[in-house]
């Protein structure tokens, strides 16, 4: 496996088509458009450790964020990013994850992806790499 060693720049830019999950909508029994918005936050985490955390974005199925990160990396493998609907009651409910491995950026350019999330919804994100690969 290829591990990444040097600085990653991450920019959390925007999702779209996130809808609630079954679960968040257990206490809301119309099918209203309201009923469609969530208060989502990214967590950005880099293999099992957490980057961190975006502001929450209130009543959207489309928020923006533009937030950035930067991190040191050690042989790291895979990059995670999860949306969370900001409860007003613990725990928050999980929306939506990506995760993909460093592989499959490029180093010393700008990636400027778009991330498919599971199970719905897609992820803008900015990733710079600053390093070098090498076989983990």
């Amino acid at each position: 496996m290829t591990v990444f060693n040097g600085t990653a720049k991450i920019r959390v830019v925007e999702a779209r088509d996130l809808r609630p999950t079954e679960w968040s909508k257990r206490f809301n029994s119309s099918d209203t458009e309201t009923a469609q918005q969530l208060d989502a936050y990214v967590n950005v985490d880099l293999d099992e450790y957490h980057v961190g955390q975006t502001v929450t974005k209130p009543k959207t199925s489309t928020p923006v964020w533009n937030e950035d990160y930067q991190t040191d990396v050690h042989n790291g493998k895979v990059l995670g990013f999860t949306i969370f609907h900001d409860c007003a009651l613990p725990p928050d409910d999980f929306v939506a994850n990506s995760k993909f491995g460093f592989d499959e950026l490029k180093l010393k350019t700008v990636n400027d992806i778009w991330v498919d999330l599971e199970p719905h919804g897609r992820l803008h994100l900015i990733i710079e790499l600053k390093g070098s690969f090498a076989e983990g």
